[in-house]
Parts: structure tokens; sequence; C-alpha cells
């Protein structure tokens, strides 16, 4: 009996030292990953030279919970078009807050969600523009992000808009509503969380301004480069998943700098 005691005792202890030393393998693994994401707040964005915003934070904690080394100096500010094709061509890249999509999803990996996400067409209300039938977006032009959920969106309807102006750069949104603001399009496909975090950062008038038709609703991820490893997507999902055990998940999402 004393033999079978010592038996288990030490294939106890064998078993935790290998996964031990499997998750300290992960995280020096997620040590290599570059995170990148762009201005897109209240999600993401910079603010005083430094990297903020629900997902920011989020990550953070995670980084933390594996024993990852990454810090919020090493998170990168990047145009969004060129981290979203980073991240499907390169290694140890990931990108955030991203939408998941049925399209979308054989291309990455992923890890969340972080956050409803609810995308739409803003215009001024001055406008008068009412769109029940989706084929009616034939008459007006429509300003997107490269690569944005918004443009992936509007190109793949069946019926397409007067012309699409797509906008790059990591302020796309600020230049965006500006041109929505002065007439440069009829319509904006964006997240609409993101429009109005814009526009009360330039005192834009929000009553002046409306939600015409949804284009989807979904859920932020980030995304990693489908050759990510599953063990390391799967401790990473571990980690968030206990921030919203703990509470820390949806506290921070209430945070006051987040909720304008």
């Amino acid at each position: 009996m004393k033999k079978e005691i010592m038996i288990l005792k030490k294939y106890i202890k064998l078993v935790i030292f290998i996964l031990f030393t499997s998750n300290i393998l992960y995280a020096q693994q997620i040590d290599k990953i570059l995170f990148m994401t762009e201005n897109y707040p209240p999600y993401n964005f910079k603010s005083n030279n430094k990297m903020e915003g629900i997902a920011v934070e989020l990550l953070l904690e995670m980084l933390k919970k594996v024993n990852a080394k990454q810090t919020r100096k090493d998170i990168v500010l990047i145009p969004w078009q060129r981290g979203y094709h980073y991240t499907l061509t390169k290694n140890n890249h990931a990108l955030f807050s991203t939408t998941r999509t049925k399209e979308r999803e054989k291309l990455f990996k992923w890890v969340g969600p972080i956050s409803k996400t609810s995308i739409g067409l803003i215009a001024k209300k001055s406008k008068k523009i009412k769109i029940k039938n989706i084929s009616q977006i034939s008459k007006y032009s429509v300003g997107v992000v490269r690569e944005d959920i918004g443009e992936q969106l509007i190109f793949k309807l069946d019926i397409q808009p007067k012309y699409v102006r797509s906008i790059g750069g990591s302020d796309a949104s600020n230049k965006l509503i500006l041109m929505l603001q002065r007439n440069r399009f009829d319509l904006l496909a964006y997240e609409i969380n993101v429009i109005k975090w814009a526009m009360k950062k330039n005192n834009f008038i929000l009553s002046n301004y409306e939600n015409i038709y949804t284009l989807k609703d979904a859920e932020l991820y980030y995304a990693f480069h489908k050759d990510t490893p599953d063990e390391t997507i799967k401790l990473l999902q571990s980690a968030l998943n206990s921030i919203k055990k703990e509470g820390l998940f949806k506290k921070i999402h209430s945070q006051d700098k987040y909720t304008r």
C-alpha cells in the first residue's frame, strides 16, 4: 500500500512538472508574438503616448496570467490594412480588435470575444437618407477604411454603392468623420461605437448624425496568424476565460474612461 502511494505521489509530481514546463514553453512562444492594433476607441487607441482601451487592458491581464514578458510598450500601433496583411502572411503576428466573421474564420486563429460590435451606415440627419432595403445603397457614395470589416461588407453586397472611398492610415476613423461632415460621401460604413467616440472627441454634435442601416452585428476578437500553435491559443483563451470569471472583464468594460 505504501509503495502504491509513493508511486502515485511521484506520478502526480511528474504530471505537475510536465504541465508547468509546458506552460513555460507556451509562454515563451507568446513572447515571440507581435501584437498590433489601430486607433479604434474605446477598444484600442493611443493616448498620451501610450496604448489604452478595453482590448489593450484585457490583453495585458491575459499576458500577465500566462507569465508572458510583453508590456504595454510592446503593443504596436499600425495602419489597419498593414496589420491585417502582416497577420495573414507572417507567423508570430496578432491583430486586434478584429471582427470575427464567416469569411475570416479560416484565415486566422482566434481568442475572445472582447466585446459585441455593430457595423452600421452612418449619415447626416439633414440628408434624410432612408435605406429599408440594402439594394437602395446604389444611390449613395460610401466611405470605408481599407481592409476593415465595413469595407469587406460593402464589397460583398450584390448591388454596389455609387462609389466607395477607401481611406488608410492609423487615423482613418477621424479622417472619415471629417469627410462625412464635408459631404465627400453620403454614408460611412464603420463600427458604431468607434464613430460615436471619434465624433465626441472632435466636438461633433451627435444628434446631427444617425445610423440608418445596420450591416452586421458580430463580436470582436484577437486574431492570430493561422500557424500559431493551438496550445498557445488555448492558453490565452483560458486566461481570458479566467478574467471573465473573476469579474475583471466586466470591471474593465465599465470603466468611466471607456464608456463615453
